[in-house]
């Protein structure tokens, strides 16, 4: 999947049965397994455009795309595969530029790149920094700051963190959107407590750096910063900037491409869409949490410590 263009992936996945195996092959890798009871065996149900699995021991019903990021989709799956192929490339797409090649209106498109986004987020959540740690805070968008120290308003407050390696090679990157309304001025680094807590194992070691302090810009964060410069650069020519709403999952879009350099990231986008929740597209535009989507409990819980 990772080696072919995308003429001959769509050549590969032409089909809706094309896709429906391959679904299946990512949703239940080692065969059915029924969500409610978890029996190994079902019937199969042909009376709906996609398939449904009767659970023979306590006779659920789930379908095909039922517990996936495409549940009760109306879009056909091919065109589900497509999108998940063009944002597993290096540079992604963006919801215009998808609603032209898929074919589908711009409303479809964008609700498509961020039900992908989405299952992004929770693998992205499921994951903790450990070992040698360094954290900072970074501005997103600079501008040229105003004598005062004011924020101007296009600028975004992040805190970043990174697992390193002994060599010093970056495994794994994480960045937050942090409310600069909640700081006195553009000068203030954020507290960096609660970061750490939430997204860094216990035992591992943190080194922190503040923005404005030299010597510690030194020692690590002007390189950890230009990660972050590098995901505004790639969030204003891909999307021409981002707003504080979403903000978060498209950086969680771009950490989940950093952490999988190097791997299968289509076989593995396709298999985090096929195990992971949906959202829908009234919580998608109510949604007042600005830091990131609600995520399921299960991908706050299960975490894996990043090697």
């Amino acid at each position: 999947m990772e080696n072919v263009s995308f003429e001959a992936f769509c050549d590969l996945y032409a089909t809706e049965a094309d896709c429906i195996s391959a679904l299946f092959a990512a949703k239940w890798p080692d065969g059915f397994r029924c969500p409610r009871c978890g029996h190994s065996q079902a019937y199969l149900i042909h009376t709906r455009r996609l398939p449904l699995y009767e659970c023979r021991a306590c006779k659920a019903q789930p379908s095909l795309t039922s517990g996936t990021v495409m549940e009760r989709t109306r879009t056909p799956l091919r065109l589900w595969f497509q999108a998940i192929y063009l944002h597993a490339r290096p540079d992604g797409i963006n919801a215009l530029r998808l609603s032209q090649i898929i074919s589908v209106t711009y409303k479809t498109a964008w609700l498509i790149c961020h039900k992908l986004r989405y299952a992004m987020s929770q693998a992205e959540a499921e994951v903790l920094l450990s070992g040698l740690v360094k954290v900072t805070d970074a501005v997103l968008y600079p501008r040229i700051p105003l004598a005062s120290g004011e924020w101007q308003k296009k600028e975004q407050a992040l805190l970043a963190g990174v697992s390193e390696a002994e060599d010093g090679e970056k495994t794994h990157i994480k960045i937050k959107w942090f409310d600069k309304k909640t700081l006195p001025d553009r000068r203030t680094s954020p507290d960096v407590a609660p970061f750490i807590a939430q997204f860094v194992v216990p035992a591992a070691k943190t080194i922190i750096a503040r923005r404005y302090d030299k010597k510690e810009n030194r020692i690590l964060g002007h390189p950890l910063r230009g990660v972050c410069g590098a995901a505004g650069w790639w969030l204003g020519w891909k999307f021409g900037g981002i707003g504080p709403k979403h903000l978060q999952v498209y950086l969680d879009h771009y950490c989940y491409m950093y952490n999988r350099k190097g791997e299968a990231i289509c076989q593995i986008l396709l298999q985090d869409c096929a195990t992971r929740s949906t959202i829908t597209y009234p919580e998608l535009i109510a949604t007042t949490n600005r830091r990131s989507y609600r995520l399921p409990r299960t991908a706050v819980q299960n975490h894996v410590i990043a090697s």
